[in-house]
């Protein structure tokens, strides 16, 4: 049986967690004025195109309303396009446009300098420790099929082989 952990290690990973969160969304909202989970949409969408709009709403954890709303922005500034599903009239399915894919690499760009900038200040051996335990944490927080792009929302992709939450639920698009 493992050993639970330490008070301290608790307290000093979520104030890690909430850190890093920080500097990734003040990177990300400064160079993209959207607002909201509309980023994080972009960025969502580009890794699995082709959701329907409840699973945006599921992904970001939003409303109906708020996920319809969210993709209206990206349509309006022509980072989206919308088409309807062949099987059901009512499902519409996103996908990134070419200025879509410009933008959202872009963003990863800046989401990935901001969590460099702090893994820089860490030791390369402490960094595999970290990426280990970071592996185990993620492989472990599945639980429903769009879990895992809701965790990886924020996600460079191309960046993670052997994605632990991948691994453990991939995407599927729904008709």
């Amino acid at each position: 049986m493992m050993d639970e952990p330490s008070d301290r290690l608790i307290n000093i990973f979520g104030a890690l967690s909430q850190a890093v969160a920080d500097r990734v969304r003040i990177a990300i909202g400064e160079a993209f004025s959207a607002g909201g989970e509309t980023a994080a949409a972009l960025i969502a969408i580009g890794h699995a195109p082709g959701m329907s709009i409840g699973q945006v709403r599921q992904v970001l954890r939003l409303s109906h309303a708020g996920a319809v709303r969210v993709v209206e922005r990206l349509e309006d500034q022509k980072l989206v396009a919308k088409s309807q599903s062949t099987s059901d009239r009512r499902v519409a399915h996103v996908t990134l446009t070419a200025l879509g894919q410009v933008e959202r690499t872009k963003l990863l760009g800046l989401r990935n300098a901001a969590v460099a900038e702090l893994l820089s200040k860490v030791s390369v051996e402490d960094r595999g420790a970290l990426e280990r335990a970071a592996d185990s944490i993620l492989s472990s927080l599945l639980c429903d099929p769009l879990g895992g792009v809701a965790t990886c929302r924020l996600c460079d992709q191309a960046r993670c082989l052997d994605c632990p939450v991948e691994r453990h639920r991939p995407y599927r698009r729904q008709e």
